[in-house]
């Protein structure tokens, strides 16, 4: 989904945040990729630990360095 991908600047995302959220938006769908770097409250459509998984590459990527808005990684899945 090159589209919603290069988007990862304007979103101040990593791109294997974005990566991540684009892989798990099923076949391919722009809005259900938005949906879920917006907020997918109720994992209807992924579950965070999943997003956190692929985009450190089961934790081999520190997550504190990895961005998701204004926000690293680590404190998103914090929930901070």
């Amino acid at each position: 989904m090159p589209e919603f991908n290069e988007t990862a600047d304007s979103r101040n995302t990593s791109k294997e945040v974005m990566e991540a959220i684009a892989f798990f938006a099923r076949n391919e769908a722009e809005a259900e990729a938005v949906e879920l770097w917006e907020g997918d409250p109720m994992e209807s459509i992924a579950n965070l630990s999943d997003i956190w998984e692929h985009a450190t590459n089961n934790g081999k990527i520190d997550d504190t360095e990895l961005m998701w808005g204004d926000r690293a990684l680590s404190k998103v899945m914090a929930g901070n």
